[in-house]
Parts: structure tokens; C-alpha cells; sequence
């Protein structure tokens, strides 16, 4: 009879031993985070977690998606940076969050159907698959635009990356998908 008790609690043991690495209780997933903190001036960037000085580029890479191990890319626009009016088309994404966050200036800022002016020390928070957008709405905005996603991906720092460098890509592997124009700066002056 002992024997036969062993034998079943040996048994009935092994499923316990083959998940032992894991732990069940726990929602934080293991991830490896930077050795070492940084500080990045105001005349630089980190695209692709390489620390740069820049000369004349549109955005900046303030927190690059390698440097969060892909939990979070931070980029912002440069002053004086914005000198024609406008922005990107309504759109969303589909596996990231997004917070705006003025630094300086004015912007308008659309999640849905409202439209909001954003002045220095808003934000805005953009839930995943929220249509949404932004627009400068005056000539040579001396304004900066701070634009935080969660979780990182390294396909939307790359399109930050073209967008930089002055160029504006037709299209992006960038998790997001255009579902309708830029704001009408005319229709939103009118009201």
C-alpha cells in the first residue's frame, strides 16, 4: 500500500516539476531594461538607442524603443520645426497607445469626432484603435509636440525616423491604419 501511494504522488508530481520556472500568479512579463539611465540634451536624439547630436531635424527620438526593451517610444518635435500648417490623416493603432503632450505652443489634437485646442501643459491620452490626430494650426509654429506610444514598436520609430529626416512616407509598416483626412483647419476656424 505505501508503495503504491509513493509511486502515485511521484506521479502526480511531475506536471508540479515542468512548470516550475513559471510563475502562474503573476502578470509581469520578463524583460530585460537598460543597465544604465541616460540623459539626452535638448540638441539630441536616440533613434535606434545610438545617442546623436542633431542638425536640422524635423522630430527627435527622445526614448528610442530599444532603449525600453519595446515597452515605450517617445519622440517630440523640434521648435520651429512645424512651418506649414496642417497634420498627419485621422487614424489609429491598433496595438498602441498614445499620449500627446504640448510642450510649447498651440495644436489642435482630434480623438474621434471632438476636436480639442491644446495649449502648453496639455495632453492628451489615445486609447488603442481611437481614431485620432493632430494638426498645427498656424504658420511656423514656434510650438513642440510631445508624442509618447506604448508599447514601442520598432516600425513606428522607424517611420519617425523618415519623417525626420524631412521626408513624408505614403506608406508605413508602422501598426497604424488612416481612417479618414487631416483636420479641416477652415471648418474648425469657422466655429
Amino acid at each position: 500500500m505505501k508503495r503504491r501511494n509513493f509511486i502515485t504522488a511521484t506521479l502526480l508530481s511531475i506536471p508540479a516539476f515542468s512548470f516550475a520556472g513559471f510563475n502562474f500568479w503573476s502578470n509581469k512579463t520578463v524583460r530585460t531594461t537598460p543597465k544604465k539611465g541616460f540623459l539626452i540634451r535638448a540638441n539630441e536624439s536616440r533613434f535606434d538607442g545610438v545617442q546623436k547630436t542633431m542638425t536640422s531635424d524635423l522630430l527627435r527620438c527622445v526614448i528610442s524603443n530599444k532603449d525600453s526593451d519595446g515597452q515605450l517610444l517617445m519622440g517630440s518635435t523640434m521648435p520651429n520645426a512645424l512651418q506649414r500648417k496642417g497634420g498627419p490623416p485621422l487614424h489609429i493603432h491598433k496595438t498602441q497607445e498614445e499620449v500627446f503632450f504640448v510642450l510649447s505652443g498651440e495644436f489642435l489634437i482630434q480623438i474621434g469626432d471632438e476636436i480639442f485646442t491644446a495649449k502648453t501643459g496639455d495632453a492628451a491620452f489615445i486609447p488603442r484603435g481611437t481614431p485620432h490626430t493632430f494638426a498645427n494650426p498656424i504658420e511656423n509654429n514656434p510650438g513642440s509636440l510631445i508624442s509618447i506610444h506604448f508599447p514601442g514598436s520598432n516600425e513606428m520609430e522607424s517611420y519617425f525616423k523618415t519623417i525626420a529626416s524631412g521626408k513624408f512616407p505614403e506608406e508605413s509598416e508602422a501598426n497604424q491604419t488612416d481612417v479618414g483626412p487631416p483636420i479641416d483647419l477652415d471648418a474648425v476656424k469657422k466655429n
